[in-house]
């Protein structure tokens, strides 16, 4: 076999097998050693912009979408509304999402 084809051959398999590793494989070189790993069921990412309360009611902002104590979010269960953040429940395990400081009024 002529030698072109072989260094070809050789490259073509050193490519694929390359684009087969995963990103567990493959550490960020910038990242420190000390930065924690994302894994890759983490929990989703609540964004609070606004909470209204009111005598009669209490709902937020949260990542884009109006919700009240006891609606859903992303299979999420709103628990409880605070004047600075938002307890949801997933899962079993609460997470607590703070008021966006950019949205605070003082």
């Amino acid at each position: 076999m002529p030698r072109k084809p072989l260094i070809a051959l050789a490259l073509i398999l050193v490519f694929a097998h390359g684009s087969v590793l995963s990103d567990e494989l493959l550490r960020d070189p910038t990242r420190p050693y000390t930065a924690k790993e994302r894994s890759r069921t983490s929990m989703p990412r609540f964004v609070v912009n606004a909470i209204i309360i009111s005598p009669e009611r209490r709902v937020a902002i949260v990542n884009g979408r109006r919700v009240a104590v006891g609606g859903s979010l992303g299979g999420a269960t709103v628990v409880a509304i605070d004047k600075d953040q938002v307890i949801v429940e997933i899962g079993g395990k609460r997470i607590t999402a703070g008021l966006n400081e950019r949205a605070m009024r003082r």
